[in-house]
């Protein structure tokens, strides 16, 4: 600021630039704010700016500053740097031949006081701030410098992240190849086990196409020369013999012919093994004889009738034989390329061992006798359980056998002669007298799954085979109801009848039967008010707890853990 002043001094303050300033500055200017100061009244007045060069000197713009204060051209001029405004201001003269740089780096201060006139009594002054632009940029230059500091470390950080990724990829590349590396040794072991499976397939082949050879003197040996007290049948396939070779009773059946004995042989070289398979020993081609294992309760036929007073097969073993007998079919359904047909399935070829364990017989030889238009030996035994389908177009497939399966399905609940079963239970369902035709000597038979397996064989004997399910429905629906009996030590009563397991509620129905409380209750809940065990009407839905009962079983079972863990202690 500038002004003239006669009674006073004045001086003209330079002040340096505040961060509202305008920015079009640049390193080699500075801008200076002109003021009149008055000593007397300590008072500062803003004149004007004026922009200098940093490399000029207080010299050079004497006349601009004489103009903006309106001074005389030739009026003399004094510079002062402002070294304190209050309470007195106090300033120091500055060299006018000194650039402004210079003149800043000397003092070491951000303004400069320039003084117009002369100084102690009267002068006039001029006071000018430097711009503190170049502490700016020193500022800004510290903040490029942290910048490029933190950059720096940013950019090592990034060096060892990337080195971190590149480790990475490297691992990735080593757990890449151990992949691969095992997925080969996988590969190999493989094609090792399929190599294995298949020189087993081939030895087992070899192997069920060798059969033991038999000499007829050892046969005769074993049968006591084929004495009359050791024949135990005599079929349309050929009289069987009970004998004993190297200590091991057998069955030896002498083939009718040698068509039929030639037919089997060569069905028992492509059968292989199945537990439900009666198990081929060997032969002798000189009578015509096949030597098979010797199961000691005889066939189901006698079985269901029970000849010689033999106790009748309870309901448990019963829908275990129809589980095995359908497993028996599928494996012989399953073979390749042709699906392997017993065709001649009736309780007779159907034999029981010790545990009473069920097993197939004379399989794939009835084309022999079943051809259309021949007549057959023991017809009558046989047409209840053949597909009528075969008899009257002659082709035989496994769902002939399926129709068969089912005539044995209804023998077995029923206990019934197999000759027109069909149509008798079929009008007993739908007369809902089911129950009437169960057969009572296999014990309180489940009417639940008794009903189950009526509806199960009556779908297998369908006329027609686009009817009848496939032997894996049948097999989905029989795997469901094998259940495995009681073991002895478990008494009958803990049994519930419906789910077949230990009860762990039982509830009295009014039949006079304990079920499982869920399982009744949801028998009843579904609409039906009939014993699930007689299918005759229920007097009444009222359920009584068998506390008696629930005791008894509790303690069958802290008994049956205590020893458990007395066993287990002793083994320890």
């Amino acid at each position: 600021m500038i002004g003239r002043v006669f009674s006073a001094d004045v001086k003209l303050f330079l002040e340096v630039l505040n961060p509202c300033s305008p920015r079009n500055l640049n390193r080699e200017y500075l801008l200076v704010f002109l003021k009149f100061y008055d000593p007397e009244q300590t008072q500062l007045r803003y004149i004007g700016t004026l922009f200098v060069s940093c490399s000029s000197r207080p010299l050079d713009i004497l006349p601009k500053l004489r103009s903006l204060a309106g001074f005389c051209a030739d009026e003399e001029i004094e510079l002062y740097e402002e070294i304190k405004f209050e309470p007195n201001v106090m300033c120091e003269a500055l060299d006018i031949h000194h650039t402004f740089t210079v003149n800043q780096h000397t003092i070491m201060l951000d303004s400069i006081i320039l003084g117009i006139g002369p100084r102690p009594n009267g002068a006039v002054g001029v006071t000018v701030h430097v711009d503190e632009f170049r502490g700016q940029n020193d500022l800004v230059r510290l903040q490029i410098e942290e910048a490029k500091k933190e950059c720096n470390q940013l950019r090592h950080e990034l060096d060892n992240a990337m080195q971190q990724v590149n480790e990475f990829r490297g691992q990735n590349d080593l757990v890449r190849l151990q992949i691969e590396e095992a997925k080969k040794e996988c590969s190999q072991l493989k094609h090792e086990r399929d190599n294995a499976v298949r020189q087993v397939d081939e030895l087992w082949d070899r192997n069920s196409q060798f059969i033991l050879e038999f000499r007829f003197t050892c046969l005769e040996q074993a049968t006591e020369h084929f004495k009359d007290l050791c024949k135990i049948g005599d079929t349309e396939y050929g009289c069987v013999y009970k004998g004993i070779i190297n200590n091991t009773t057998v069955a030896i059946k002498l083939s009718k012919s040698e068509s039929l004995f030639q037919q089997e042989v060569s069905v028992l070289r492509q059968g292989g093994r199945h537990a439900n398979i009666v198990t081929f020993v060997g032969m002798c081609s000189e009578v015509s004889a096949l030597v098979y294992e010797w199961l000691p309760k005889g066939n189901l036929e006698d079985r269901i009738l029970c000849a010689d007073d033999t106790p009748p097969l309870s309901w448990h073993i019963r829908t275990q034989i129809i589980g095995e007998v359908c497993c028996a079919l599928l494996f012989l359904h399953s073979h390749k390329p042709n699906a392997s047909v017993h065709g001649d399935l009736r309780p007779c070829n159907i034999l029981i061992g010790a545990d009473y364990r069920s097993k197939l017989y004379n399989f794939g030889m009835s084309t022999l006798f079943l051809q259309p238009g021949s007549c057959p030996p023991n017809l009558t035994a046989r047409l209840p359980y053949t597909d009528p389908e075969f008899l009257t177009i002659g082709d035989l497939t496994p769902l002939s056998d399926v129709y068969s399966l089912g005539v044995v399905i209804l023998r077995l609940l029923t206990g019934m002669p197999p000759l027109a079963i069909a149509k008798k239970v079929r009008e007993a369902f739908q007369s809902d007298n089911l129950h009437l035709l169960i057969d009572k000597s296999a014990g309180d038979w489940p009417y639940t799954q008794a009903k189950q397996l009526a509806l199960l064989g009556l779908r297998c004997v369908e006329m027609t085979r686009e009817k009848r399910p496939h032997l894996t429905e049948v097999w989905t629906v029989v795997e469901a109801l094998v259940r495995k009996p009681p073991a002895p030590s478990c008494p009958a009563h803990f049994i519930c009848p419906i789910l077949q397991e230990i009860m762990n509620d039982p509830q009295m129905a009014s039949d006079g039967f304990t079920y499982e409380a869920e399982a009744i209750r949801r028998w009843l809940d579904g609409g039906s008010n009939r014993s699930p065990m007689t299918n005759l009407a229920l007097p009444n839905r009222v359920l009584i707890p068998n506390r008696a009962l629930r005791s008894s079983i509790q303690e069958y079972l802290q008994a049956s853990v205590a020893k458990a863990v007395r066993s287990l202690n002793l083994n320890h």
